[in-house]
């Protein structure tokens, strides 16, 4: 079941989670006409975002920079005649060390890239340069399933959110995107598998009541600053119920934490590697704060 709260109008109090602006988004290319596919995606959502792009190619230590610089100019200049910002950059190293790298040196908001198939050729298993950049991450890494070579106006931002730190570091990024590019926030929580709750949650019958009752406080603090909001609370493993309130909403961007369900630093988390692989929704990972 889904409960909604309509904005209440900003009323002057400043909201933490929803002030962070979007100014650029790192697109990493490969020269591959597979990762170059997303390309309209990525740009359709920084014109949404009102944000500059930074077209980055990575090459293997003694690799050919020159070649690279050339072919991200050439995709720039197709760009550029839309009327969009667009900066080309290469360097040589570890793939995803360097593109982590870039989008750090450029502060980028967000990493738009391409899940790409797998070194398997297999289309259901993340490829490795992807997956390393989502275990490594220090920038919030939007995956964009291999057919989305199209951008339409996502009409919601499905979050899941299990109380956790971890699924707390979300909110910023996710908040940011939807307020840029319009979108409502969908609050999603499972309470399956049942874990034990202490502290507030003993005075509480049942652990859905619990999440419940933290997801609509949660909720209403967004929707005073001017958000559309919604919350699900269903007891499906997470994945399921975030597909599901995703496939009902046309474009979802699904956002969890890299590292959701797993503990582990540097270990990509199950729910987010399924949600991923799936390929049926772009997915926004944030990692820990």
């Amino acid at each position: 079941m889904i409960s909604e709260a309509q904005p209440e109008g900003n009323h002057g109090k400043e909201s933490a989670l929803a002030e962070t602006a979007i100014n650029k988004i790192l697109v990493p290319l490969d020269g591959s006409r597979l990762a170059e596919a997303m390309v309209p995606y990525a740009t359709g959502l920084a014109k949404a975002a009102g944000a500059g792009i930074v077209l980055f190619q990575a090459v293997p230590l003694h690799g050919n920079t020159e070649t690279a610089a050339a072919y991200l100019e050439g995709v720039a200049s197709g760009l550029r005649q839309s009327g969009i910002g667009v900066a080309t950059d290469t360097s040589e190293g570890d793939i995803a060390q360097e593109i982590v790298g870039a989008a750090r040196r450029y502060e980028a908001s967000f990493i738009v890239m391409t899940g790409h198939a797998s070194d398997q050729g297999r289309k259901d298993l993340l490829g490795s340069t992807a997956h390393s950049v989502l275990k490594i991450c220090t920038t919030p890494v939007i995956v964009v399933p291999l057919n989305f070579t199209t951008y339409a106006q996502p009409s919601a931002i499905v979050i899941g959110h299990d109380g956790t730190v971890n699924s707390q570091a979300v909110l910023g990024p996710a908040v940011a995107l939807a307020r840029a590019i319009t979108s409502e926030l969908v609050l999603v929580r499972s309470v399956d598998p049942v874990t034990g709750l202490g502290g507030a949650a003993k005075y509480y019958s049942a652990v859905d009541d619990f999440a419940e009752t933290d997801l609509n406080s949660l909720r209403d603090e967004l929707a005073s600053s001017g958000l559309n909001v919604k919350t699900h609370v269903g007891k499906r493993p997470a994945e399921l119920e975030l597909l599901a309130i995703a496939d009902s909403q046309l474009g979802s961007i699904i956002a969890v934490s890299t590292r959701s369900l797993s503990a582990e630093v540097n270990v990509l988390g199950s729910v987010t590697d399924r949600l991923v692989r799936s390929q049926t929704h772009a997915v926004l990972a944030v990692p820990e704060s």
